[in-house]
């Protein structure tokens, strides 16, 4: 768990870390080393779970032998499919990151938004719907490493 207290709004005790895979966590279907060198890090602290239309097919690949549980979309209707699949975590704290349309209801549900720009952009749906906005995926996984960063950006 990782736990950030922020003035003015409830403690955060943040159990479960879901993730979009394309354009947040890697380009045309490549995952940064640094990326997966992070991963390692908060799977002591967090449940990794990372959503993805697998757009490249290649999230299967990318993810072998990292201690993440990935879940390839079925339906036609991935952002409420995402936003869905938040709800079998129950009570357990969710901090959720994605840069597209279809990541903003997950965003939005999640008790910590973080919206990644990263190398393909971000969608204004996705901005909109999170409580953080970031320039790249390194700077969101600092956040959850390193809470007063958080406490420093949601304080009121």
């Amino acid at each position: 768990m990782i736990q950030a207290v922020i003035p003015g709004r409830e403690t955060l005790n943040l159990e479960v870390l879901v993730l979009d895979f394309n354009g947040t966590l890697a380009l045309d279907g490549q995952m940064l080393e640094s990326v997966r060198n992070s991963l390692i890090r908060l799977a002591t602290f967090l449940e990794i779970h990372i959503l993805t239309s697998d757009t490249y097919g290649t999230v299967v690949r990318q993810c072998m032998g990292l201690p993440v549980q990935v879940s390839v979309l079925k339906s036609t209707e991935h952002a409420k499919e995402k936003a869905n699949y938040l709800a079998q975590f129950g009570s357990r704290e969710i901090v959720a990151m994605g840069n597209g349309v279809n990541d903003q209801l997950m965003l939005k549900q999640a008790q910590l938004g973080i919206a990644v720009l990263g190398f393909e952009g971000a969608s204004t749906h996705a901005l909109i719907a999170a409580d953080v906005v970031v320039n790249k995926i390194e700077d969101a996984f600092g956040l959850l490493l390193e809470t007063k960063r958080l406490k420093a950006t949601l304080r009121s």
